[in-house]
């Protein structure tokens, strides 16, 4: 068994096994041997390196809603630097979870592990058949980077629209999670979050999609652990963030850059990279069928460097780099991910 596997099946079994978050792996080595270009463990104090993908229940060749979802992960070994944070959404549960944390861990530097909301989510009878009956939001965590702090987990159900109102939903992938860490190089606390929000748009005439109780839920949750110097979460938020030459009001009560008469306080990495620029937040669509509905945010009491969308075609080609074939039919996702350095 590779060693490297082996110390991150261990600290799982502490964490979701017996409820234990002390576990300690062993050092990681800088970079593997076996990376044909620099890529390496991001060892900065100042950043954090995050990434943030509805990665689809990890789609492949066979499926109906077919997928190449390692293209995301070879676009990865391009890089500087691994992630230290992956936030992910719609995983079939802890065995999908730990499944993506050892692939990374084999083709990147670091040592990598997982917290999930729902180990075993409820099915949900999904149009694209059985290999996405079951989903759960995640937060994937460099180990070397990040430790779990005991009895920071929390979770929470998010809310649908329904009959012109606002009600809890009743799906396992809109059920949200939030943890707190210890960045081991700044001995910083830091708490990660992942939500999912529902695709329901049947709500008030004001906010059909419950988009403005959902983040302000969201912020509660996210902020209620006292004394964090960093707080990032990512969401798939199934709704924009722009209309009819408009930031919707979710998006401005969200967005700290953008005026509005509620204030959660948040950055967008994507909208600071873009300085504003609505043609350049339009390249940067997320959904299949454009438009932003994938967001990182952050406390905006931070900054952020690096705010990107990755394309589907930078996918294909790190595929092709490092594997030497690439299905360019397939896309590693539904939806693009979006990356930044979160700096604090």
């Amino acid at each position: 068994m590779n060693p490297r596997i082996a110390v991150s099946v261990m600290t799982s079994l502490f964490l979701f096994g017996c409820g234990n978050v002390e576990a300690q792996d062993a050092a990681e080595p800088d970079a593997l041997s076996t990376l044909p270009q620099a890529v390496s463990v991001n060892g900065n104090a100042g950043f954090l390196v995050v990434y943030n993908v509805n990665y689809e229940n990890l789609p492949t060749a066979s499926e109906l809603c077919a997928g190449d979802w390692q293209d995301l992960i070879y676009y990865m070994r391009t890089q500087e630097y691994s992630p230290d944070v992956f936030i992910v959404h719609q995983m079939s549960g802890a065995a999908q979870a730990a499944e993506l944390a050892r692939y990374m861990q084999d083709n990147l530097p670091g040592l990598y592990d997982y917290v999930v909301a729902e180990a075993n989510p409820e099915a949900m009878n999904s149009p694209c058949g059985p290999a996405k009956d079951y989903q759960t939001n995640a937060i994937i965590y460099r180990t070397g980077r990040l430790q779990p702090i005991s009895g920071t987990k929390a979770t929470w159900q998010v809310y649908k629209g329904a009959g012109g109102s606002c009600v809890p939903n009743h799906q396992s992938r809109s059920i949200g999670v939030r943890m707190a860490f210890t960045d081991v190089i700044t001995h910083k606390k830091v708490v990660l979050g992942s939500s999912h929000w529902p695709t329901a748009q049947e709500g008030p005439s004001s906010d059909r999609a419950c988009a403005e109780k959902n983040i302000q839920l969201t912020d509660t949750k996210m902020r209620g652990i006292s004394d964090a110097n960093l707080i990032v979460w990512g969401v798939d938020s199934n709704e924009g963030d722009y209309a009819n030459g408009a930031y919707k009001d979710w998006y401005k009560q969200a967005n700290s850059w953008i005026p509005s008469t509620i204030d959660y306080n948040w950055n967008d990495p994507v909208y600071e990279a873009c300085s504003e620029s609505r043609s350049c937040l339009d390249d940067n669509w997320t959904g299949g069928g454009g438009g932003r509905i994938d967001f990182l945010f952050f406390n905006a009491a931070a900054t952020s460097s690096h705010g990107k969308t990755i394309t589907y075609n930078e996918g294909d080609a790190a595929d092709l780099q490092f594997t030497g074939a690439d299905r360019d039919d397939l896309n590693y996702s539904g939806h693009r991910a979006v990356s930044a350095r979160i700096h604090y």
